[in-house]
């Protein structure tokens, strides 16, 4: 219990500095975080005492295999169950994808069925959708988010019963997360060092309660052989930062053109949906390399003569590109501008 009052008054710590949270005499300091109908301003005394709650309480995964013979009608594998393996129709010649939602969401949700259908459309994969809506499915934001660590860990351990039971390549894998599934698939590739993730793609990785300076548990440069951010709503329910090998910027990172709720939950979405259409139709998001972060941070990006694009299958990865990018984009589907060479 000493061991867990530490971890919470260094949580404590961390979270003042960071957010910059203050109070006054006797008022437990408040830091912002999404609700279901919105921003909310939340105590640190309950962020402290919903931390207690994740560490006490385990909670299930499950995972749903798609794949050319069965595009549309998941087979669930379970981890250690090497029989529900056996019967699946995984193949370990296939190039893998995994994708994981984020906060309020499940397997059943839209960016799991636009991304999957659009993986298999490209050609043969292995593509798995985790639910973790047990933990992520809750109402409470705070909760949700500090069960994202025991949530990529038990992806790992998954993913090692492949590499084990199946065959997997992790070379040949991909980890997609949005939102808070984006520090799940962070924190699995941590635990996958020695046989790295070949990709991991962060899509507007989640903001609130992941502090910069932390990243035991969240993504991070070095989870996978290439990691790539792709951010849409900058500093509110998104992390604004480059966390990646490449980081790009659409619209220089917030403020979505065409989004106009409060919320901002639509310029949050678009990195998922920009994904998408980026499997569907290559090589159209093309960005170009700004010369530092503060081009971005000022939306005015000093162009270095080198460019990428953004997302796509297959990844950026062994190509050297690195560093941040923007791009414009459109208001409406399709998003994508394609190739451009004037200043925006």
């Amino acid at each position: 219990m000493d061991k867990l009052k530490l971890i919470l008054v260094l949580l404590l710590l961390e979270l003042t500095i960071m957010f910059g949270v203050k109070a006054d005499t006797d008022d437990d300091p408040v830091i912002m975080i999404p609700t279901s109908t919105g921003m909310k301003g939340v105590g640190l005394g309950e962020i402290l005492a919903d931390e207690i709650k994740a560490f006490i309480s385990d909670f299930n995964v499950s995972f749903y295999l798609f794949t050319p013979r069965n595009p549309q009608t998941p087979q669930v594998v379970a981890t250690n169950d090497t029989k529900s393996l056996k019967d699946s129709n995984f193949n370990p010649d296939f190039p893998t994808r995994v994708i994981c939602h984020g906060w309020g969401q499940n397997n059943k949700s839209e960016l799991n069925i636009m991304i999957r259908e659009n993986y298999l459309a490209r050609g043969d994969f292995n593509v798995i959708v985790m639910d973790w809506s047990e933990a992520a499915d809750d109402l409470n934001y705070i909760l949700s988010s500090f069960r994202t660590e025991p949530a990529g860990k038990k992806l790992a351990n998954f993913i090692k019963f492949l590499v084990k039971n199946a065959g997997l390549d992790t070379n040949n894998t991909y980890l997609i997360g949005h939102s808070l599934g984006a520090h799940v698939v962070g924190v699995a590739g941590k635990q996958l060092q020695e046989k790295k993730i070949n990709t991991i793609f962060g899509l507007d990785a989640a903001l609130p309660l992941f502090p910069y300076g932390s990243t035991s548990r969240r993504l991070d440069i070095g989870d996978g052989q290439y990691v790539e951010s792709i951010h849409t709503d900058g500093g509110l329910l998104g992390r604004r930062k480059p966390i990646g090998n490449a980081s790009f910027y659409p619209n220089y990172g917030n403020h979505q053109p065409g989004c106009v709720d409060l919320t901002t939950r639509c310029s949050h979405r678009r990195s998922w949906i920009y994904f998408a259409e980026s499997l569907k139709i290559p090589n159209e998001f093309f960005a170009h390399q700004c010369n530092s972060y503060l081009g971005i941070r000022f939306r005015f990006c000093v162009q270095t003569g080198r460019s990428a694009f953004m997302g796509g299958e297959p990844s950026n990865y062994g190509r050297n590109v690195a560093g941040v990018y923007y791009l414009p984009v459109h208001a409406s589907y399709p998003y994508a501008v394609g190739v451009y060479t004037n200043q925006w």
